[in-house]
């Protein structure tokens, strides 16, 4: 997630896209972060639990998160990615990551 899918979101890659490339910026992250999104959902069958990897908390969850917060806000359809989307849910019924949601920030933007 870290190397794969989200440096395709980064703001100057987006920036990019949108400014040398002449493209739409939306279109290419929809693309490229819901590629790697369901590679990782076929993954995930395998070794998800609770979470990604069993029944605890790891740092995959913590890498999840973030990409799941970003795949909603660019409008990637998840009905393809059942098992993030069920594994995020129970990522985000634990305290630690809802007081670390973007939108509980004392930056964040009002939507």
């Amino acid at each position: 997630m870290n190397a794969g899918i989200q440096p395709f979101q980064n703001l100057v890659v987006l920036a990019h896209v949108r400014e040398a490339l002449k493209s739409d910026d939306k279109a290419w992250i929809q693309k490229w972060l819901g590629q790697g999104m369901r590679a990782l959902d076929m993954a995930a069958t395998k070794t998800a639990g609770r979470f990604l990897v069993g029944d605890t908390p790891t740092f995959a969850d913590l890498c999840l998160v973030p990409q799941m917060y970003a795949a909603r806000r660019m409008g990637v359809p998840l009905d393809a990615m059942p098992t993030l989307v069920r594994v995020d849910a129970s990522c985000n019924e634990l305290p630690a990551f809802q007081a670390a949601h973007p939108d509980r920030q004392p930056d964040a933007v009002a939507p």
